[in-house]
């Protein structure tokens, strides 16, 4: 029985090697699978508003796309394809947008939602949502599957898959066990290894006491009575951080794969067995741009085939703050927007205007340093040495440079060894001691981990409920770490890297116009605490060159940037908008010294995931 085809084929033989360091939130920095398997997607942008006004929208986002191939089994359909989806939160409600080509554009169906949290006689719940559409040929008709509440999963049928009967209840906690507390967010498939006596199987993700989400498995005859099987298909790691959901099974090259979202914000992949377990090392699909709309959070992919074209659509953005998007498959695609210049990924070879080796004997003219005091800061051995005094960051001593105006991203590499509680050194954004932000390497009542933190109006942002403003580094991490703060004009985005290679995102987005910061530096305090007095060294801070700058460190004439030792005028630094080459300001550029060119690859520059990553 074929339910849907969404297994993609090409004709194209791929070799693309992606590798990818990843961490999530409440996970361990730590690398995900080489593989030279799995194709790149590049997105194509949100397909729906989330703010819209067209269609039912109680809480501005939506969740769960489910794509379904009207024009193959429905007659007189409203469009070729349609893609079910949800609002999250209460009273969610299922919605049905319509295309007649995967590419859109998409229309609202007038009278959303098709399901709601209320069904008269039947079933009265706080929410529905995360809907599944699949065709039961035995009974032509869709099947569409939907949780309502968490704890419980249903379906209804439909001849034409707008207007719905009941049908009943297909899986609970109570049906799986294993201390389970939800079930929901199923995908329904037809079994590819059907010798083991049965037609059709479910994953879904399932919480439990412990509050870790794992993604289960349940097989079926006639897709309505279920059979749950014990254990899992996908138990988070390091890689993913402390949950996985949103699963799919995919085809590609002969090989099944089961598809998820991540705590870290990335979509992986892991090889099945032919019980339908996954086996192997999580290889990531797609790593979302830290920006908007993607805010380096991606979930929920189904892949479908469509003239040729392999199209992915899927789940983006921040907890309460996602839409449904679209990619294509792309041979030239780029998987991962942090890490684009694997030969020179610390700009040691060319460096943008304004940075600063720390190689003099008293930092440059452009610096300006809050609450200065001589036992605080010093340069030795071509370092910027700073203690840590008992303060926070409203009376910690913050030598800083004026925030480049549009794009710009600045990294510094820290030796640091934090040992109690409080102690924390790092970048900082700053404004005033009510507003700023902190990319910092801390101690807390877990140990060492990493913060980005905003302040804004006196008061914190920092997520402790699914820890997304912190990454928990490895116990054998060392004594480094190289910290990166990023902003497009808009927004300021977060990263870290362990390896000196491979560079992480932590952290929500801040906005650029409501932080408002007029300087950028570093700074180390241990708060009002008998924490020891550590020292933080920084090596060095780095602008990321601009478009002019690695082209000038590319020619062979001597007269680029250098190696960034040359004090600069101005700035304007780092990340363009649309296809990753964006040029910053393109002003200001420092004499340097005049060594250490070495030619670049001449493209790929600069932020962006391939072709018009964000939308602004």
């Amino acid at each position: 029985m074929d339910i849907r085809r969404r297994i993609a084929a090409s004709a194209v033989a791929l070799a693309l090697v992606a590798t990818a360091l990843v961490a999530g939130t409440a996970s361990t920095a730590a690398s995900a699978a080489e593989d030279e398997e799995l194709p790149v997607f590049t997105t194509q942008g949100p397909i729906i508003d989330r703010f819209t006004d067209e269609t039912w929208n109680p809480g501005n986002e939506f969740i769960f796309p489910s794509v379904f191939h009207a024009g193959e089994y429905l007659e007189n359909p409203l469009g070729e394809w349609y893609v079910y989806y949800a609002p999250h939160d209460a009273p969610g409600g299922i919605n049905l947008m319509y295309a007649d080509s995967i590419d859109g554009p998409w229309t609202h169906y007038d009278a959303n939602p098709i399901v709601s949290n209320v069904w008269d006689g039947i079933y009265d719940v706080s929410h529905v949502s995360a809907p599944d559409a699949v065709w039961n040929e035995d009974t032509d008709q869709v099947f569409l599957y939907f949780h309502g509440e968490n704890t419980t999963d249903r379906y209804a049928t439909s001849a034409d898959g707008v207007h719905f009967d009941y049908g009943g209840v297909v899986m609970t906690t109570e049906q799986f066990g294993q201390n389970a507390t939800e079930t929901s967010y199923n995908r329904i498939f037809d079994n590819p290894f059907p010798e083991n006596g049965w037609e059709h199987a479910m994953f879904f993700m399932v919480n439990d006491t412990s509050n870790v989400r794992r993604i289960g498995l349940a097989y079926s005859h006639d897709l309505i009575n279920w059979e749950a099987q014990p254990g899992w298909v996908v138990e988070p790691t390091a890689v993913e951080g402390t949950n996985v959901a949103g699963p799919e099974i995919w085809e590609w090259n002969g090989t099944h794969y089961v598809l998820y979202g991540s705590s870290a914000g990335t979509i992986f992949a892991k090889k099945l067995d032919e019980d339908l377990r996954s086996v192997g090392d999580p290889m990531p699909l797609y790593i979302p741009s830290p920006f908007p709309p993607e805010e380096g959070r991606t979930s929920s992919p189904q892949i479908v085939e469509e003239g040729g074209v392999t199209h992915m659509i899927f789940e983006i953005g921040g907890r309460s703050g996602t839409t449904i998007a679209h990619a294509v498959l792309d041979p030239e695609g780029t998987r991962d927007p942090l890490n684009t210049r694997s030969e020179d990924p610390m700009y040691e070879l060319c460096t943008g205007a304004g940075s600063d080796e720390f190689e003099g004997d008293a930092l440059g003219e452009a610096w300006s340093i809050l609450r200065d005091g001589e036992d605080r800061q010093r340069l030795e051995d071509g370092g910027l040495v700073m203690s840590s005094p008992t303060t926070s960051i409203d009376g910690a001593t913050i030598p800083q440079l004026p925030v480049p105006e549009g794009a710009w991203e600045v990294t510094t590499e820290l030796e640091y060894a934090p040992v109690a509680k409080y102690q924390q050194a790092g970048l900082v954004l700053y404004r005033d001691d009510a507003n700023n932000a902190k990319l910092v390497w801390s101690f807390a009542q877990q140990g060492q981990r990493f913060d980005f933190t905003w302040k804004n109006r006196g008061k914190d942002r920092f997520d402790t409920w699914t820890w997304e403003d912190s990454v928990f580094p490895p116990a054998d991490m060392g004594g480094t770490v190289w910290l990166r703060m990023s902003s497009n004009g808009d927004w300021v985005t977060a990263s870290l890297s362990t390896d000196g290679q491979k560079f992480i995102r932590i952290g929500q987005p801040i906005e650029s116009e409501v932080l408002a910061a007029t300087g950028v530096g570093v700074s180390a305090f241990r708060g009002a605490t008998s924490a020891p007095d550590t020292e933080a060294r920084f090596e060095w801070l780095r602008f990321t060159p601009d478009a002019d700058e690695l082209a000038a460190c590319e020619s062979d004439d001597g007269n680029g940037p250098g190696n960034g030792h040359g004090p600069g005028n101005g700035h304007g630094h780092g990340p363009g908008n649309g296809h990753g080459h964006g040029p910053g300001n393109g002003h200001g550029q420092g004499p340097g010294h005049g060594h250490g060119q070495r030619p670049g690859d001449g493209k790929g520059l600069g932020w962006g995931n391939g072709h018009a990553i964000l939308v602004n």
